[in-house]
């Protein structure tokens, strides 16, 4: 009934402040007895005709939603006047976290849709961001095959599609399956752009974003469109990607976005038939590369056949099999991650 209630009031502006009530937040709380619902809001003023007006909006929105009586109360918060969106920050939005890698191949979309779910498992507010223009596949290992109708509020402004209750928005769900993007720089920035400011992504904890291999077009443009709390560098234990792991490194220390951490991916393969462990990509790659860049490692992530499933059928291996230990390392590492953003807090 919340979540419900929270969707409307993203739809309505605020007639004089020009933002959604969710981003103003004017949302207080909801209260439910018996038949009765009542809903608390914060207003900056007394002005009863703009609360009359946000009344009836909210009413008309969700008379098929609530089964007794819905009961409106406004109370007023000057402090809402004066509650501006800081530059570089989305609004309603608390913590901006990249996960990026120096190459290709190394999982990175996996390590960021599980690390993702991790933190939603853990009771935050969650989007997911799929800023890899030129090969999102974000939609794919959460069950989304090509274009995908998105809805929006009627002003040029989308919802993110929700899947186990994590906001998520992909460039696949504008595309045809296997329709190639040639774009030249500026058309990416401008792409990432409105991902991250025309989507109604309402109050979230985290917004993960992922991002495309390298040190290019998009990881500049981010610099520039968003304030980022911090970077997430996605590594394999061998030599060859630690190298282009540590480019990604200063890439972020040059436009001076803090390393919230390391981690290591495919630090081990874990047989399915009889539990032996057997490091085929060599061993403490991530670790020593965490302590070359005076970052945390933040955890291993293991090989286990069932990853690969997990992303045919569009369920993250952390929700599939909870108590296996792909789950348990991203448990560990959402907990470290967790202690690294407070630090760097802004």
């Amino acid at each position: 009934m919340e979540e419900r209630i929270k969707e409307a009031l993203a739809k309505i502006k605020h007639p004089t402040l020009k933002q959604d009530l969710i981003s103003l937040g004017m949302f207080e709380k909801i209260e439910q007895e018996d038949d009765r619902i009542r809903l608390l809001l914060r207003t900056p003023d007394e002005d009863k005709r703009t609360q009359m007006t946000l009344e009836a909006q909210i009413r008309g929105l969700l008379k098929q939603d609530i089964p007794g009586k819905l009961v409106i109360k406004f109370r007023v918060d000057p402090s809402l006047r004066n509650e501006q969106p800081q530059e570089g920050r989305i609004p309603g939005v608390r913590t901006v976290i990249a996960v990026a890698s120096g190459k290709g191949g190394v999982g990175k979309s996996t390590v960021a849709a599980n690390l993702a779910i991790s933190l939603l498992r853990k009771g935050y507010r969650v989007g997911l961001l799929d800023a890899d223009i030129y090969g999102p596949s974000l939609g794919r290992l959460f069950g989304f095959s090509g274009k995908t109708a998105l809805s929006g509020d009627g002003e040029k402004k989308i919802y993110p599609m929700e899947k186990f209750g994590l906001k998520l928005i992909s460039f696949a769900f504008l595309l045809d399956p296997g329709q190639a993007v040639v774009w030249r720089g500026p058309m990416l920035g401008k792409a990432v752009e409105q991902f991250l400011y025309d989507v109604l992504w309402g109050e979230l904890d985290y917004l993960v974003l992922d991002l495309p291999p390298g040190t290019g077009d998009v990881q500049l443009s981010l610099a520039q469109l968003i304030s980022l709390d911090g970077a997430v560098i996605v590594t394999t234990p061998q030599n060859v990607a630690l190298q282009d792991a540590e480019r990604a490194i200063n890439m972020f220390k040059q436009v001076n976005i803090p390393i919230l951490g390391v981690i290591e991916n495919m630090s081990e393969f874990i047989c399915p038939a009889c539990g032996t462990a057997t490091h085929i990509f060599a061993q403490g790659g991530g670790d020593h590369l965490a302590a070359e860049s005076s970052a945390r490692f933040l955890g291993s992530v293991p090989i286990v056949k069932a990853i690969m499933e997990s992303g045919e059928k569009g369920e993250p291996l952390v929700l599939s099999d909870p108590e296996g230990p792909v789950a348990k390392a991203f448990e560990q590492i959402a907990l470290q991650l967790e202690v690294e953003v407070e630090k760097y807090r802004y």
